[in-house]
């Protein structure tokens, strides 16, 4: 029946078909074939909505108890904010990256662990705050000696600009490769503790993506 249609329109002259009458003919043809404007995605687990998010570069535990890198100190924490920034950056339709370059001295030289982020959103023009602290980073387990196995913890908070509110905080944690008791490999075995370290940063920045942005439904 539509092969009919389309025979007797393609007869007549471009000028002869009314948009009113296409319109009305188009439409049911591109959802009879399953076309939509929208993308259909699964829900992010921290619903920020519209969002103008200000990735600030995350803390770092060293290994002694006492020690802890601050914002802007951590270089692995820097390149994990640098990760999180592209992976938004591409697959996040609510959620837009801010540039972290105007904050970086007033978070540096903030003394005590109550950062205003609030302050620090609004001069960027920010809705919300993402930043963390990277719990734990390690080469090595016992289960598989001689063998490099990594593993990466970070927990990481969502503030809220208008008010300063925490709206979410979370821990994540990677091994890379996955546990080998459950028999999964997620990569290779790497060959540096560099390369591992890239491998398990990549994996915890598109963990919280997920969370944040949802995914693409299958």
């Amino acid at each position: 029946m539509l092969e009919k249609l389309f025979q007797s329109f393609a007869k007549r002259p471009y000028s002869a078909l009314k948009q009113p009458f296409c319109a009305v003919l188009l439409l049911p043809l591109l959802i009879s074939v399953g076309c939509s404007s929208t993308e259909e995605r699964l829900p992010p687990e921290v619903d920020l909505g519209e969002a103008k998010l200000l990735i600030v570069p995350f803390q770092e535990k060293g290994q002694r108890v006492s020690a802890l890198r601050w914002h802007y100190e951590s270089e692995e924490g820097i390149r994990l904010a640098q990760a999180l920034e592209l992976q938004m950056s591409g697959n996040c339709p609510t959620v837009t990256p801010i540039s972290d370059r105007k904050v970086e001295d007033q978070v540096f030289h903030t003394d005590t662990d109550e950062v205003p982020w609030s302050d620090i959103g609004r001069a960027v023009d920010a809705t919300h705050v993402l930043t963390g602290r990277i719990e734990r980073i390690s080469f090595r387990d016992p289960r598989t000696p001689g063998m490099l196995q990594g593993r990466y913890v970070v927990r990481w908070w969502v503030y809220q600009v208008s008010d300063g509110s925490r709206v979410s905080s979370r821990e994540f944690s990677v091994r890379v490769p996955e546990d080998p008791e459950s028999g999964k490999i997620y990569v290779s075995f790497e060959a540096s503790e560099r390369e591992l370290l890239a491998a398990l940063r990549a994996q915890m920045s598109q963990l919280i993506a997920l969370a944040i942005c949802g995914a693409e439904a299958e």
